[in-house]
């Protein structure tokens, strides 16, 4: 980085006037007179000397007339006692001052300023210039004496400002004054102490001036990489900005940056709320962000199977089909083709319904008035078939695990970041549950679980077991017991027919017995409770899971909001933010969902 040198630094002279109507003599005494005094003998020795050597050169020697001490008075700035060059007011009183006094005073003042005469308050913008005033001085032909000492020249009232400019007589500092040269004297004899007397006229002076340079130098350069530091903040910004524009709820790789920054960094998230734009404000978006996190699993499953189902393809060696079998591969392959086929449908018929985030579409049957959600039980059928034929071709307790780990993911990690939105922009509890792929989800992944712990016809009893259950004493169960929301279209199913089913079963029970493969009743009767204890228990835990997500949004909130509380004061854009480490709860979460993924993959 190249360096400026600065040139032409000009030197810090300031000059300072001596008091107005004050006549000094040559050693700088005072005489003792008065002003009516001095300006009687100014006026003898102006008559005595009619080449007017004495008198300024503008003013007209036969016209002006000296000015007395009362005279002048209105023309003095009652700040500062010198002649007002613009006299301007407060617009409460008559007193007259100087702009620059006045001003002065009003920005010292604080918000509530005061007249330094009156008291009352005014603002800058109520200054009020003296016009009258201002062209009664310019016209004025009269004259005062110069105030500095030595000089003793007549000068217009209205040339006074240019003369004390010009003046050689005015009082100037050394301009090394503010380095420690103590010297104060006349214009005329600057030059003499600045070339034989200041200390600082030659290496001393040399020095301060580059170390003037310097120090200019170093605040260009401060100034230059702040300058280039907010340039470089505010196209981040931008770039935020645009990233937001391009940001899609339905975006499952926008939706999963969201929930890993709501997770690790609640109180960024929090801060910054607004970088995420519709995804966390509107209803609908954050409806399709939960959409699109539960619907997750279901398309990872689906990938999975075509993958499986393009490699059993590829890899039809001899070897491979004498180590595993034909039947076993085409059962496998069988099974995968079903499997991603059924979650492809799913996702069609999610995509097809173009309804509102948080609803269903009805269908109307034709020649009837009935509608239903015909979509929404499509979808949770073939979810369920797509989760269940996923893990039919393995292993009992490698299969449950998978199943279970699946359902714990989508319904925790869906909740915990649901919660936080919740905190985060104030809104409503339990939204999660009103986007329309909860009742799906949940509904897939629990029948898949129970139709993958326990035998078909147990699981079938079960259902029918607690739905009978749950017609008879409607209103002792909870909803959350049995999760009525996800039921679908088993809900719909009247007792009648759940009895009719039930009779069939128990006959098929009873066939089974007569032909001795049933060797004690007691065996079907246990069937009957051990598919209703596991749908209850699975209702139960899908309670559980939104209950335990729901704890862990509000923990990891917590744990935002006190880190934020503590290290910021105030955030203007997303690149300008105290740097947070991640709550515990949201790495151990994290770290939950990575592990879910590897496992989903590997298995």
């Amino acid at each position: 980085m190249t360096s400026t040198t600065m040139t032409n630094i000009p030197p810090p002279l300031e000059a300072t006037p001596a008091p107005y109507y004050s006549h000094w003599d040559e050693q700088g005494e005072s005489t003792g007179d008065s002003g009516n005094e001095v300006n009687q003998r100014l006026c003898e020795e102006t008559s005595s000397n009619p080449d007017g050597q004495v008198r300024d050169s503008p003013s007209p020697s036969d016209t002006c007339t000296i000015i007395d001490d009362e005279e002048v008075k209105k023309y003095e700035c009652a700040v500062c006692f010198e002649v007002m060059d613009t006299p301007v007011g407060c617009g409460s009183c008559q007193t007259r001052f100087c702009r620059p006094c006045l001003e002065r005073v009003a920005k010292q003042g604080g918000t509530r300023p005061k007249c330094s005469h009156c008291r009352a308050p005014f603002t800058i913008e109520s200054i009020q210039v003296d016009e009258a005033l201002q062209e009664e001085m310019k016209n004025c032909m009269q004259t005062v004496l110069c105030p500095f000492r030595g000089c003793g020249k007549k000068i217009l009232l209205s040339a006074i400002k240019l003369h004390e400019s010009q003046c050689e007589h005015i009082r100037m500092k050394c301009r090394y004054v503010e380095w420690g040269c103590e010297w104060i004297g006349k214009k005329k004899d600057l030059e003499y102490h600045n070339c034989n007397e200041c200390e600082f006229r030659a290496e001393m002076g040399r020095l301060v001036n580059v170390i003037r340079e310097k120090t200019l130098n170093q605040a260009e350069t401060i100034a230059r990489l702040q300058g280039t530091r907010v340039n470089q903040a505010v196209n981040s910004h931008t770039r935020h900005l645009l990233m937001v524009r391009g940001r899609n709820a339905g975006n499952i790789f926008d939706v999963f940056a969201m929930s890993y920054e709501a997770i690790c960094f609640p109180g960024r998230f929090a801060a910054t709320k607004v970088m995420w734009g519709d995804m966390i404000t509107q209803e609908h978006s954050r409806s399709l962000v939960f959409n699109t996190l539960m619907v997750s699993p279901l398309i990872l499953c689906g990938a999975k199977c075509a993958f499986w189902m393009a490699f059993d393809l590829s890899n039809t060696s001899p070897q491979r089909l004498a180590q595993f079998g034909l039947r076993r591969l085409l059962k496998q392959f069988e099974l995968n083709v079903i499997s991603s086929t059924s979650a492809l449908l799913a996702v069609f018929f999610l995509l097809l319904d173009e309804a509102d985030a948080t609803q269903w579409t009805e269908t109307i049957l034709p020649g009837t008035n009935v509608s239903h959600i015909f979509i929404r039980d499509l979808v949770a059928f073939f979810s369920f078939a797509a989760f269940y034929l996923f893990v039919e071709f393995m292993e009992y307790w490698p299969g449950i695990a998978l199943l279970l780990c699946t359902f714990s993911f989508t319904v925790t990690f869906t909740s915990c970041v649901a919660t936080i939105v919740e905190k985060v922009n104030g809104s409503e509890q339990d939204t999660m549950k009103k986007s329309r792929l909860w009742s799906a989800m949940v509904f897939a992944l629990r029948y898949s679980c129970l139709f993958q712990i326990v035998s078909h016809s147990e699981a079938m009893k079960g259902v029918i077991v607690l739905r009978l259950v749950r017609h008879a004493s409607v209103k002792r169960l909870k909803v959350n017991f049995t999760v009525e929301e996800t039921e679908c279209f088993i809900s719909l199913i009247p007792s009648s027919i759940l009895v009719a089913f039930g009779a069939a079963m128990t006959a098929l029970d009873h066939m089974a017995y007569n032909n001795g493969n049933l060797k004690d009743w007691s065996t079907a009767l246990c069937e009957w409770y051990i598919g209703a204890a596991v749908l209850a228990f699975l209702n139960v835990f899908t309670h559980s899971l939104f209950l335990c997500g729901q704890g862990s949004g509000i923990a990891i909130y917590g744990e935002g909001e006190n880190l934020r509380n503590h290290n910021i004061l105030s955030v203007q854009s997303y690149n300008i933010l105290p740097s947070q480490r991640p709550g515990l709860t949201g790495v151990a979460t994290i770290s939950l969902a990575v592990f879910y993924g590897i496992f989903m993959v590997c298995v």
